[in-house]
């Protein structure tokens, strides 16, 4: 029997839709993940060991349950009711609860992928390099992060939201309106994303008014400088054909 979904308000409220449209945009992330995991010579087999960070319930390591042993598939969630929606959704899979500190409760070089979609979208510069070195703590050596981030366009969807809501319009989605008040100097988030510099505009809307949460976008050569000397840069992907975040691929180096 196919495990339950959690309800379509939860869905929602963590990617802004449910159901199909969730689980397809899930799976065309899975399809990279499989895809650049065999390029780099790490491909998804039935004993690999997985970790998806920012789980939300689960819709991702869900996907990679007929690749992957569900004791090898591991999701870590930081909302308490996600973390319970996970649990809930995905019996057979192991979920851990962690603050905004990474923490992961897995050996150092235990995991051959670690995944993470969105999370680096929002969260601010000192979380994702947190972040990024416990992923690298975690990762066997050769083994391969996958995880997405806000692209360069977004400053311009963010201008579009601020020109919409100044006209009058009504704003589709409470999101929209933070976006509206995100990078308001797009001539300077533009600079400094030529710069090669982390962008990240806090939210300012209550429940998520705190400076670690908002929207972010992180530049190729950020990676390369700041993350560089633990990772190989396999991928960076600003593709809207084919995913509508960034996709950055790396590789622990061995």
């Amino acid at each position: 029997m196919f495990p339950p979904y959690p309800p379509e308000g939860v869905q929602r409220e963590i990617h802004g839709h449910a159901h199909e449209v969730s689980l397809h945009e899930a799976h065309v992330f899975y399809r990279e993940i499989k895809a650049y995991c065999a390029y780099a010579g790490r491909p998804i087999r039935a004993d690999t060991t997985l970790l998806d960070v920012g789980c939300g319930w689960g819709r991702m390591a869900r996907l990679f349950m007929k690749d992957i042993r569900p004791e090898a598939l591991f999701g870590v969630e930081q909302t308490d009711r996600f973390l319970m929606a996970a649990r809930r959704a995905n019996p057979c899979l192991t979920f851990f609860h962690n603050g905004l500190a990474p923490a992961v409760p897995l050996a150092s070089g235990s995991t051959d992928v670690v995944t993470s979609w969105s999370y680096f979208a929002h969260v601010s510069e000192f979380f994702a390099d947190q972040w990024m070195r416990e992923i690298h703590r975690v990762l066997k050596p050769g083994g391969i992060a996958v995880i997405t981030t806000q692209s360069r366009r977004f400053l311009a969807f963010c201008a579009e939201q601020r020109l919409r809501r100044a006209s009058g319009m009504r704003l589709e989605h409470p999101w929209h309106e933070a976006c509206a008040d995100s990078f308001t100097d797009e001539a300077r988030a533009n600079a400094a994303f030529d710069a090669g510099h982390f962008l990240h505009a806090a939210s300012a809307k209550p429940p998520l008014s705190q400076a670690h949460y908002g929207e972010a976008i992180i530049p190729r050569n950020y990676v390369l400088k700041v993350w560089g000397h633990l990772f190989r840069l396999v991928e960076y992907m600003d593709n809207p054909s084919r995913l509508p975040h960034v996709l950055i691929v790396l590789q622990k180096m061995s």
